[in-house]
């Protein structure tokens, strides 16, 4: 898939990179932070939720309750925005949480760049 303008980034990350960079955080994120990320990588991933008979409310499940929430309030919002929207997001809890990295031979030749 072609990466969009919109997703273009000077800090070398797109949305993959930013998904998996997310993994890699020393810090937990927020509940609120990370329902917002979940809901951008669904609508970006998805597109719009599904209907509520295709796709029922989580009742009893309050995780489950507040993903559905999460992913119904980037309805209508296009990918190319959300995936944007998501990478810049991920940049920010870069920042805020740093990575946890843990060089070896392997990866440190594969894995050269820090962004």
């Amino acid at each position: 898939m072609p990466i969009s303008e919109l997703e273009k980034k000077s800090t070398g990350l797109n949305f993959e990179i930013a998904a998996e960079e997310m993994r890699r955080l020393k810090s937990t994120p927020s509940k609120r932070e990370q329902m917002k990320l979940y809901g951008l990588y669904k609508q970006a991933i998805h597109g719009n939720i599904p209907n509520e008979d295709i796709y029922p409310v989580p009742a009893g499940n309050e995780i489950g309750m507040k993903k559905y929430a999460a992913w119904k309030a980037q309805k209508g919002l296009n990918s190319d925005k959300c995936r944007a929207d998501y990478v810049t997001m991920a940049e920010e809890m870069i920042k805020k949480y740093g990575r946890n990295i843990i060089r070896c031979k392997w990866n440190s030749e594969v894995w050269s760049v820090d962004y």
